[in-house]
């Protein structure tokens, strides 16, 4: 049999002797795939460390589990006074989903353990490892340094026997143990909704006290003894002074000064260790935090990056508060490079440097591109000043020219669908044939109520005006080789305020970009408003978007920022691409199936890969 020092209870509460100790934990965490059925999360504050896991199958297992922690992190996030208040707060959070909850208390010397559903505790003391609760109920015991507590929700030993588990304590730290059982954990496809703690106790010091001194603030042991020493070195000091007086009354001074210095430098190193301390607490909170953080990478991409920033906050107060070269500085050091390293991979920002696709000039000696228009795999190009029209496929790099001359005169932007590119110009749209390369002069003539036409789309054949100038979106349907009458796209009754756009793209319902940061969406001839979340900094001004029927996402290009931000279409950010400063794109364009992002730049077409 083994032994220890622990007594339990099922329901009872059993506390030791009050004891005063300053303890300091090191801890592994092992957390699993989630699903919308199963979660399951490790709990660590300055005063309580625990697992949860939460199984509801009707998918609500992380806003169960999530809700769970908040209350209970609150409830703990200070001193813990009451252990049977503590198992009571407990019990009135239990909820049927809740499959295992577990909370560990160090507390005055002691360690008591709450175990509510279905868990199990181990303890590893010298090289020997027990069992110490599986069933509900709770456990106390004295902790000593070099113990390792092992707190397993419901699902995390499932399919590893006690056994295969305990060839896991060797002589690695808790944070390596906690890494190489994850990965074992892992390789179990079925293995979801898990979590363990490891929690090693590493120092351990003080004296006890009676119930009536626990608030008390002891003096540090080293300090202590000093002062015992250099009272008992004053008291002799002083009697040999009293013989020795007549002889030089000097060594009573400089014996004084040396006691008032170590008293000084005790008190100073006092001083320190509270730092030290609040240092320590601080670090503590921020691995929390970034653990949190990193859990939610995969399920919450904005509360993931809320909880990565708020820990490098605490960090950098961690920072201000110790010298780098100590040891609590170095582990500050080493938390905040996990921190960042886990928020570029929360914002998912990527660092491109765009490169030269496809230069017109190759075609047609001093040509540039003004204009473009884009259709599935194909792009139609326009130099405005040179008067020629080019076509380009992106899978094959191959472009061609499409036609030029008078017929071009005044044109100003270009759009296509299918074979059909068509050329608006300050008298009206023609339609050049990208195979025949044949063109038809005003297709569509210009209209009176036109003002300030400042983009043009080509959608499911139908034309498409952004009139800025009278704030309307004016609609032209194709019928067969011609087209209707002037109509607007906007209800009759609805009128926005257009002046601000600076680009048109349509994907079923209008986009705008707009100088003033902001991208409107228009449905069925009426307002859609687009809420942007996650997106920081926030946008600035002139933006370009670009989507299509066959993009997934939205793409907007945000100079002001050095950026193109990509966003899901109910506006939640998905990451963003930062080009260099010396880059300056005007219009951006997108191939998900070729997996490109397209940059106009001082008339020339550039590309990254999308990641």
């Amino acid at each position: 049999m083994w032994c220890l020092p622990w007594r339990s209870s099922s329901f009872s509460i059993f506390c030791a002797t009050i004891s005063l100790m300053d303890q300091l934990f090191e801890t592994g965490t092992v957390v699993g795939k989630k699903s919308d059925t199963h979660w399951a999360q490790t709990i660590k504050t300055p005063f309580a460390f625990g697992v949860v896991e939460v199984e509801d199958e009707e998918g609500h297992a992380q806003r169960v589990g999530m809700d769970l922690i908040h209350l209970i992190t609150k409830e703990i996030s200070e001193p813990i006074s009451s252990i049977p208040h503590l198992f009571a707060f407990l019990d009135s959070l239990w909820k049927p989903h809740i499959q295992t909850l577990i909370l560990c208390v160090p507390m005055n010397g002691t360690m008591t353990i709450i175990l509510r559903g279905i868990g199990v505790v181990y303890l590893k003391r010298n090289g020997s490892i027990a069992r110490l609760r599986s069933r509900e109920g709770t456990i106390s015991g004295v902790i000593h340094p070099a113990d390792v507590l092992f707190l397993s929700s419901k699902t995390c030993l499932n399919g590893v026997s006690e056994e295969e588990f305990f060839t896991f304590f060797d002589h690695l730290s808790v944070e390596e143990v906690a890494e190489k059982l994850t990965l074992h954990l892992h390789t179990k496809n079925d293995a979801f909704g898990y979590a363990g703690l490891f929690v090693e106790a590493k120092e351990v010091s003080g004296e006890v006290v009676s119930d009536n001194r626990m608030d008390a603030k002891p003096l540090n042991p080293s300090i202590r003894q000093r002062v015992r020493f250099f009272q008992h070195t004053f008291r002799n000091v002083k009697s040999y002074c009293t013989v020795f007086r007549s002889v030089n009354i000097r060594i009573t001074a400089v014996l004084i000064l040396l006691f008032l210095v170590s008293i000084t430098i005790g008190i100073i190193k006092e001083r320190s260790g509270k730092v030290s301390a609040e240092a320590t607490k601080t670090m503590v909170e921020a691995e929390r935090l970034y653990d949190e953080g990193v859990a939610l990478l995969d399920l919450n991409q904005i509360k993931s990056k809320e909880r990565l920033s708020d820990s490098k906050k605490l960090i950098g107060q961690a920072k201000s508060l110790v010298s780098l070269k100590t040891k609590e500085g170095r582990m500050a050091l080493d938390l905040e490079k996990k921190i960042i390293d886990a928020l570029s991979m929360a914002t998912k920002e990527y660092e491109i440097t765009p490169e030269l696709f496809f230069d017109v000039s190759l075609l047609k000696t001093g040509t540039t591109i003004g204009s473009f228009g884009m259709y599935e795999d194909t792009m139609a190009l326009l130099d405005t000043n040179a008067k020629t029209v080019f076509t380009l496929s992106l899978s094959t790099k191959n472009g061609q020219i499409v036609g030029g001359g008078s017929s071009l005169d005044g044109s100003q932007s270009v759009s296509i669908h299918g074979d059909n590119i068509y050329i608006f110009t300050s008298e009206g749209i023609h339609v050049f044939n990208a195979k025949d390369k044949t063109v038809k002069p005003y297709v569509i003539k210009k209209a009176a109520e036109w003002i300030t036409i400042k983009s043009m789309i080509s959608f499911g054949g139908n034309i498409y005006l952004l009139d800025t100038g009278k704030s309307r979106i004016w609609k032209y349907v194709a019928t067969g080789s011609a087209f209707s009458d002037l109509r607007e796209f906007l209800l009759p009754d609805y009128f926005p305020d257009l002046s601000k756009a600076s680009n048109m793209v349509i994907d079923g319902s209008v986009w705008l970009g707009t100088t003033d940061g902001s991208i409107l969406r228009f449905t069925q001839g009426r307002d859609d408003p687009f809420i942007t979340k996650g997106v920081e900094p926030s946008f600035g001004k002139n933006l370009m978007v670009f989507t299509s029927e066959n993009c997934g996402n939205v793409y907007v290009l945000d100079p002001d920022n050095r950026r193109v931000v990509v966003l899901e279409k109910d506006g939640m950010y998905t990451s963003r691409y930062i080009y260099p400063t010396s880059f300056a794109p005007t219009h951006i364009a997108v191939s998900e199936k070729l997996r490109k992002l397209f940059f106009f730049s001082e008339g020339k077409l550039y590309t990254t890969e999308l990641k």
